[in-house]
């Protein structure tokens, strides 16, 4: 049996060997990747620190929005609980006819798209003798 041999085998892998500061491309990419990991490590702190506030934005950002919607769809025309029957006179618009007629606490786009939806108006326009059925909440 042979103490000592030259033979190497192909599964085995061969020592890498560097060397540093000698080639100029070597010490460029070096300098490279350092830089890169500082810029990478400065970023996940930077991130980790404000992840909370960035949450708590986006949280309070999306809960605004969904309030904004709310108070759009709040005044619902299908509480509508009698109606009212109103004849059109010549200079009368449907705004005009929503601000005498709405309640209180309700807004005038909300109460125009009543009355549109009970009388099936597409648009706004509205013509003197028209008889529109107005929407009492």
């Amino acid at each position: 049996m042979l103490k000592y041999s030259t033979y190497r085998s192909i599964y085995d892998k061969a020592p890498v060997v560097e060397s540093l500061g000698h080639n100029p491309i070597t010490r460029y990419s070096a300098q490279i990747k350092e830089i890169t990991e500082l810029l990478l490590e400065g970023l996940m702190r930077l991130f980790r620190r404000d992840f909370v506030i960035k949450l708590t934005l986006i949280i309070v950002l999306v809960l605004s929005g969904l309030t904004v919607v709310g108070n759009v769809f709040a005044g619902s025309t299908t509480l509508m609980k009698d109606e009212k029957r109103v004849v059109v006179e010549r200079g009368d618009t449907l705004w005009s006819i929503a601000l005498e007629n709405k309640p209180s606490d309700m807004k005038t786009a909300v109460y125009i798209e009543g009355i549109k939806k009970s009388n099936g108006i597409k648009g706004s326009q509205i013509n003197a003798g028209d008889v529109l059925t107005l929407p009492i909440y």
